[in-house]
Protein backbone atom coordinates (compact mmCIF):
# COMPACT_ATOMS: atom_id res chain seq x y z
CA UNK A 1 0.00 0.00 0.00
CA UNK A 2 1.05 3.53 -0.69
CA UNK A 3 1.52 6.06 2.07
CA UNK A 4 -1.43 8.15 0.80
CA UNK A 5 -3.74 5.10 1.01
CA UNK A 6 -2.63 4.37 4.59
CA UNK A 7 -3.18 8.00 5.55
CA UNK A 8 -6.69 7.90 4.05
CA UNK A 9 -7.56 4.73 5.98
CA UNK A 10 -6.24 6.24 9.23
CA UNK A 11 -8.30 9.40 8.68
CA UNK A 12 -11.47 7.39 8.02
CA UNK A 13 -10.93 5.25 11.11
CA UNK A 14 -10.22 8.32 13.23
CA UNK A 15 -13.42 9.94 11.96
CA UNK A 16 -15.48 6.85 12.80
CA UNK A 17 -13.99 6.64 16.28
CA UNK A 18 -14.66 10.32 16.88
CA UNK A 19 -18.29 10.03 15.80
CA UNK A 20 -18.79 6.92 17.94
CA UNK A 21 -17.40 8.74 20.99
CA UNK A 22 -20.00 11.50 20.68
CA UNK A 23 -22.94 9.36 21.78
CA UNK A 24 -24.66 10.24 25.04
CA UNK A 25 -23.49 8.44 28.12
CA UNK A 26 -24.91 8.10 31.60
CA UNK A 27 -23.82 10.34 34.43
CA UNK A 28 -21.07 8.93 36.60
CA UNK A 29 -23.70 7.71 39.05
CA UNK A 30 -25.64 6.20 36.14
CA UNK A 31 -29.00 7.04 37.67
CA UNK A 32 -29.77 10.59 36.57
CA UNK A 33 -32.41 11.01 33.88
CA UNK A 34 -31.34 12.04 30.39
CA UNK A 35 -31.58 15.73 29.59
CA UNK A 36 -34.86 16.49 27.81
CA UNK A 37 -34.93 17.76 24.25
CA UNK A 38 -35.07 21.55 23.76
CA UNK A 39 -38.59 22.94 24.13
CA UNK A 40 -40.86 23.49 21.16
CA UNK A 41 -43.36 25.61 23.13
CA UNK A 42 -44.69 28.73 21.43
CA UNK A 43 -43.93 30.92 24.46
CA UNK A 44 -40.17 30.32 24.20
CA UNK A 45 -39.71 32.76 21.33
CA UNK A 46 -41.56 35.51 23.21
CA UNK A 47 -39.29 35.42 26.27
CA UNK A 48 -36.12 37.45 26.59
CA UNK A 49 -33.79 34.88 28.07
CA UNK A 50 -30.12 35.26 28.87
CA UNK A 51 -29.97 31.46 28.85
CA UNK A 52 -32.25 28.66 27.71
CA UNK A 53 -31.64 25.06 28.54
CA UNK A 54 -32.12 22.29 31.05
CA UNK A 55 -32.44 22.85 34.78
CA UNK A 56 -32.02 20.17 37.42
CA UNK A 57 -32.31 20.24 41.19
CA UNK A 58 -30.30 18.90 44.05
CA UNK A 59 -31.87 17.35 47.09
CA UNK A 60 -31.79 17.37 50.83
CA UNK A 61 -28.79 15.00 51.01
CA UNK A 62 -26.58 18.06 50.53
CA UNK A 63 -28.21 20.02 53.36
CA UNK A 64 -25.56 21.83 55.37
CA UNK A 65 -22.80 21.41 52.77
CA UNK A 66 -20.89 24.60 52.07
CA UNK A 67 -21.74 26.32 48.80
CA UNK A 68 -19.31 28.36 46.70
CA UNK A 69 -20.62 31.50 48.45
CA UNK A 70 -19.46 30.11 51.80
CA UNK A 71 -22.99 29.66 53.16
CA UNK A 72 -24.50 26.29 53.99
CA UNK A 73 -26.94 24.79 51.51
CA UNK A 74 -30.50 25.03 52.77
CA UNK A 75 -33.01 23.13 50.59
CA UNK A 76 -35.79 25.42 51.87
CA UNK A 77 -34.15 28.56 50.43
CA UNK A 78 -34.70 29.78 46.87
CA UNK A 79 -31.14 29.34 45.63
CA UNK A 80 -29.37 27.95 42.60
CA UNK A 81 -26.00 26.87 41.26
CA UNK A 82 -24.72 28.36 38.01
CA UNK A 83 -21.41 28.31 36.18
CA UNK A 84 -22.26 31.47 34.22
CA UNK A 85 -23.63 33.99 36.71
CA UNK A 86 -21.71 35.61 39.57
CA UNK A 87 -22.43 34.55 43.14
CA UNK A 88 -25.20 36.76 44.53
CA UNK A 89 -26.95 37.30 41.18
CA UNK A 90 -30.74 37.17 41.36
CA UNK A 91 -32.33 35.30 38.48
CA UNK A 92 -35.86 34.65 37.35
CA UNK A 93 -36.21 31.05 36.13
CA UNK A 94 -39.25 30.03 34.07
CA UNK A 95 -40.32 26.42 33.52
CA UNK A 96 -41.27 26.40 29.83
CA UNK A 97 -43.55 23.38 30.24
CA UNK A 98 -45.93 24.97 32.75
CA UNK A 99 -44.96 28.68 32.69
CA UNK A 100 -44.26 28.69 36.46
CA UNK A 101 -41.41 30.91 37.56
CA UNK A 102 -39.27 31.54 40.61
CA UNK A 103 -36.67 34.09 41.67
CA UNK A 104 -33.46 32.52 42.95
CA UNK A 105 -30.13 33.77 44.21
CA UNK A 106 -26.98 32.15 42.81
CA UNK A 107 -24.95 30.85 45.76
CA UNK A 108 -23.10 27.90 44.25
CA UNK A 109 -21.32 26.61 41.15
CA UNK A 110 -22.63 23.90 38.87
CA UNK A 111 -24.30 21.93 37.45
CA UNK A 112 -21.69 19.43 36.42
CA UNK A 113 -23.92 16.90 34.71
CA UNK A 114 -24.94 16.76 31.08
CA UNK A 115 -25.52 20.06 29.34
CA UNK A 116 -27.58 21.49 32.17
CA UNK A 117 -27.41 25.23 32.77
CA UNK A 118 -28.67 25.61 36.34
CA UNK A 119 -29.20 23.50 39.48
CA UNK A 120 -32.11 24.52 41.68
CA UNK A 121 -32.65 24.05 45.41
CA UNK A 122 -35.52 21.81 46.50
CA UNK A 123 -37.71 24.86 47.27
CA UNK A 124 -37.00 26.41 43.87
CA UNK A 125 -37.71 23.11 42.09
CA UNK A 126 -41.02 22.91 43.96
CA UNK A 127 -41.95 26.45 42.85
CA UNK A 128 -41.22 25.47 39.24
CA UNK A 129 -43.22 22.24 39.49
CA UNK A 130 -40.24 20.15 38.41
CA UNK A 131 -39.68 17.93 41.45
CA UNK A 132 -41.35 14.89 39.92
CA UNK A 133 -39.57 15.05 36.55
CA UNK A 134 -36.21 16.06 38.01
CA UNK A 135 -35.37 18.15 34.96
CA UNK A 136 -37.09 20.99 33.12
CA UNK A 137 -36.51 23.14 30.08
CA UNK A 138 -36.17 26.68 31.38
CA UNK A 139 -35.62 30.28 30.43
CA UNK A 140 -33.24 32.16 32.73
CA UNK A 141 -33.60 35.93 33.04
CA UNK A 142 -31.71 38.56 34.98
CA UNK A 143 -34.11 40.23 37.39
CA UNK A 144 -34.14 43.38 35.23
CA UNK A 145 -35.60 41.24 32.44
CA UNK A 146 -38.12 39.35 34.57
CA UNK A 147 -41.48 39.42 32.85
CA UNK A 148 -40.01 41.06 29.75
CA UNK A 149 -41.68 39.91 26.56
CA UNK A 150 -40.80 40.92 23.07
CA UNK A 151 -43.22 41.89 20.35
CA UNK A 152 -44.37 38.58 18.79
CA UNK A 153 -43.97 40.17 15.33
CA UNK A 154 -40.28 40.88 15.99
CA UNK A 155 -38.01 38.24 14.43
Amino acid sequence: MKTSQIESIVLVLFGLLTIGGCSKSKDSAGSAPADPEPPAAANVSKLQCVQRGVASWYGTHMKGDLTASGEKYDPKELTAASKEFPIGTELNVINLKNDQDVTVTVNDRGPYSGKRIIDMSVAAAHELGMEQDGLANVCVQNMEQAGARVDPDTP
